[in-house]
């Protein structure tokens, strides 16, 4: 049985009007309506390697490709020392982790598999996804982020050990392009931070000095902001009184076990249960 990880990754336009770098480009709309297409074809490319700045280049190995979702293995760089013949020898191998991409409108989620085996951590797996995808969306005039998600519970549960109350929440949001995660909060930030181009922006409540906030799971608004940052994997930052550090989201993950997805991979049902699977870990 593996454990899979789920991150989210959204895409935001690139403006350099200054180098003129993407003045050939069609619109910011235009680009942002394309960009799971511009994925698609990046992955499914021809000799299409992922890449890190430190690692170099990592084999992969594409499993399945349809109506949106792709299952891949990539495969790490290492190498061992082996000893025979009171000789050491250095011997390579590859150890690989599947990756399971949701490129579907209103989904855009990637599934990591646990596996210290092949990379000491899921995040090592997402840093090279998000560096190649990055350098290959540049030349489509856009730029990604890929982000672990946590559970909505986390930040209340948080809230509710605060015995002294908090003065302060910041929420941090993404440039809005992803239906399931900001749909809750369209009315506040969605249109602002298009047209200003704003990749990141901050909303912050305060309380006065003698008092401290009301924060209640009734407040549809602060629901649908703690839903966005959770799904979107943006952390909220609180300002507990009495505690001078702040406190942070994301200590959590969201995960779903597959037993022998290689095996799967050739059932007519797995799509939907895939499918399943990513919509479960939401609930």
């Amino acid at each position: 049985m593996s454990r899979f990880i789920l991150y989210t990754f959204q895409c935001a336009p690139l403006q350099n009007k200054e180098m003129h770098l993407f003045e050939n480009l069609p619109s910011i709309q235009e680009r942002m309506d394309k960009k799971l297409t511009y994925i698609h074809s990046i992955i499914t490319s021809p000799g299409f390697k992922f890449k890190s700045k430190k690692d170099g280049e990592f084999n992969f190995k594409l499993f399945y490709n349809q109506d949106g979702l792709l299952i891949f293995r990539i495969a790490n760089n290492k190498e061992l020392n082996l000893e025979e013949n009171f000789k050491s020898t250095q011997h390579h191998y590859s150890p690989s982790c599947f990756v399971i991409l949701d490129n579907r409108e209103n989904m855009q989620q990637i599934a990591i598999e646990e596996d210290t085996k092949s990379f000491s951590s899921t995040d090592v797996v997402r840093n090279i996804l998000e560096y190649t995808l990055k350098k290959h969306l540049r030349h489509n005039g856009l730029t990604i982020e890929i982000k672990k998600e946590y559970e909505q519970n986390e930040f209340w549960q948080l809230i509710g050990k605060q015995t002294k109350g908090v003065s302060m929440i910041r929420f941090t949001l993404s440039y809005p392009n992803l239906g399931r995660v900001h749909d809750s909060i369209e009315h506040l930030l969605n249109s602002e931070s298009k047209a200003v181009n704003s990749k990141q922006t901050e909303l912050e409540f305060r309380s006065d000095n003698t008092e401290q906030l009301e924060l209640q799971e009734s407040d549809t608004q602060l629901v649908g902001l703690v839903k966005a940052s959770a799904d979107s994997g943006n952390t909220i930052t609180i300002k507990a009184r009495g505690i001078r550090k702040f406190i942070r989201t994301g200590e959590t993950t969201k995960s779903f076990e597959i037993d022998d997805l290689e095996a799967k991979i050739q059932s007519p049902d797995l799509f939907q249960n895939i499918s399943d699977l990513l919509n479960s870990a939401q609930q």
